[in-house]
């Protein structure tokens, strides 16, 4: 089942091997890794090896532990402390432009599908997440809704690898936005704009005009000043 292991990073190689099992197929959710025994049989690698590789699958969410049972493979990545994309981007020196760059390729997509196939429930929950923000006292609770509002119109999309993008991008896009909710509420742009902006999305989204979704989308992203957002 799995290949031997030559000694060049042993570790990575493990990782590596498991996570090529995940993306073939071999490998799917719910599937019990052999034991660790016998794992260090056919990897040819010592126990400590072995279980370093394993507590970094684990940390990614790609491995679930289970007490007296053994290791399985789980979807956790989204819940995983490990957030990749945002750690490579920071230590590449990305800029704040970049990221707003992604955004309107990203949320200008995902508006627009969102007002494709919204349901009335979904429609709900984006109001009830603005009343929230509306109703929040602090530039740390606006934020924390306004993050959700986003999150929210890209679940409606359904779709799992723009979903799996964000999650994985969620430190770089909560920095972002904590910084234009900042300057806002302290700023001489009014927050009011920000929610109305954000009613216009959803208005849109409600009465499934994928157009006007998208282009309300663009102009709230277009009242950024990324110039304010740097450090």
């Amino acid at each position: 089942m799995f290949e031997t292991i030559e000694n060049k990073r042993i570790s990575e190689k493990i990782i590596e091997q498991i996570q090529k099992m995940i993306m073939d197929g071999t490998l799917k959710t719910g599937d019990k890794l052999p034991p660790e025994r016998e794992l260090t049989e056919q990897f040819r690698v010592g126990r400590p090896v072995l279980r370093e590789a394993l507590k970094a699958l684990e940390l990614i969410g790609l491995i679930e532990r289970r007490h007296g049972q053994g290791n399985f493979i789980v979807n956790n990545i989204e819940n995983s402390l490990f957030k990749p994309l945002s750690l490579s981007f920071k230590l590449s020196n990305g800029n704040i432009e970049e990221v707003l760059q992604l955004r309107y390729i990203v949320e200008s997509y995902t508006a627009g599908q969102a007002a494709t196939v919204a349901t009335k429930d979904d429609v709900e929950k984006l109001y009830s997440i603005m009343k929230d923000m509306m109703e929040a006292d602090t530039e740390i609770e606006k934020s924390y809704f306004d993050r959700m509002f986003h999150y929210e119109i890209a679940s409606i999309s359904k779709n799992k690898l723009i979903i799996n993008l964000l999650e994985s991008l969620s430190y770089l896009l909560d920095i972002f936005i904590e910084k234009t909710i900042r300057m806002s509420f302290f700023g001489e742009d009014s927050i009011e704009k920000i929610y109305n902006e954000h009613i216009r999305i959803i208005r849109a989204i409600e009465t499934h005009d994928r157009k006007e979704a998208v282009e309300a989308t663009n102009y709230h992203l277009g009242q950024i000043n990324t110039a304010m957002l740097h450090d």
